[in-house]
């Protein structure tokens, strides 16, 4: 942290979405270039999504040897230099922000304390609006028999206090659920969501790194339950050994998100310096991106719309 440039102002935030005008256009990235694109890895796509749209070039669908779907740009017969898309997680894309090693960030949660804290110790005023809807959900082994749980068994089952499937209408067999590192999208958003003022049981050994790790160990674990976000679920790390889990009698879709019916639906945001001029490109895409227009291309996308 002691090499963060400070900046000149004080740290607030906005999270209040917009009807933008539907003659509202998508900047040209020669106004005043393309701008440093950092976020969440479950943002990465809507990154790639508007890059390509911007620069006019088609995307697909690539997987990665970590088993990650990423939307990357088809660089067939571009020519030029193409801007590049780095999404390093949550945590460290308010640092680049912080930092100045970014200029806008596409994030699947609002700020942590410490981020909060470390805004206002260098200055740092954000304007964050979400942007779409995406939803904070929980995953299982296909083969588990257990399609749900209530809130009240989510938050026990994380501190401890149930332990073993059959108490929660499963079969005979030790409950075995992950985390993710203190500092991930994922392990905020469950803090804040689900756990509230609730410790979660102290496991280092089923502490994730990786957004995907989750997938790889209950998709060969009958008796594990992890987190993810929807998006990422359906889209980055299809996996057909995991399935999706109803939280209160409610599965989480693309209706119920949309109605806000499913529980933890959750907002991506983009973030930007709030001192940003308002025709800067950082602006300009963020108010195209929430226009008609935009939010028919996060539709098309695969994402759920925030706007009508």
């Amino acid at each position: 942290y002691l090499m963060l440039i400070p900046l000149l102002s004080t740290c607030s935030q906005s999270s209040d979405p917009q009807v933008i005008s539907t003659q509202v256009e998508l900047p040209s990235p020669s106004d005043d270039g393309f701008p440093r694109v950092d976020g969440s890895t479950s943002t990465a796509p809507l990154g790639a999504m508007i890059v390509c749209t911007m620069m006019e070039i088609p995307c697909e669908w690539v997987t990665f040897v970590d088993g990650n779907r990423y939307l990357m740009p088809d660089l067939t017969g571009y020519q030029g230099d193409f801007p590049g898309i780095g999404h390093h997680g949550t945590h460290s894309a308010y640092l680049n922000l912080i930092n100045g090693e970014a200029d806008l960030i596409l994030v699947a949660r609002s700020l942590s304390m410490e981020e909060l804290k470390l805004a206002q110790l260098f200055g740092v005023e954000f304007d964050i609006r979400p942007v779409t809807l995406d939803a904070f959900v929980f995953i299982a082994n296909e083969n588990n028999p257990v399609d749900g749980h209530s809130l009240n068994e989510i938050q026990h089952i994380n501190t401890g206090e149930l332990t073993n499937w059959d108490q929660v209408g499963g079969p005979q067999g030790e409950i075995h659920p992950s985390q993710r590192d203190e500092q991930s999208g994922s392990q905020q958003l469950m803090l804040s969501l689900v756990m509230k003022d609730l410790p979660m049981v102290d496991a280092p050994l089923l502490v994730l790194l990786k957004m995907i790790a989750p997938f790889y160990a209950i998709s060969d674990d009958p008796l594990g339950i992890g987190y993810s976000v929807y998006y990422y679920e359906e889209n980055m790390a299809p996996n057909e050994k995991i399935k999706l889990l109803a939280v209160d009698g409610i599965k989480p879709d693309h209706v119920s998100i949309q109605t806000r019916q499913y529980p933890f639906t959750t907002e991506v945001y983009m973030v930007v310096l709030a001192d940003s001029p308002p025709t800067s490109t950082n602006m300009s895409l963020r108010d195209w991106l929430l226009s008609p227009a935009g939010q028919e291309i996060v539709e098309q996308n695969g994402y759920v719309p925030i706007q009508d």
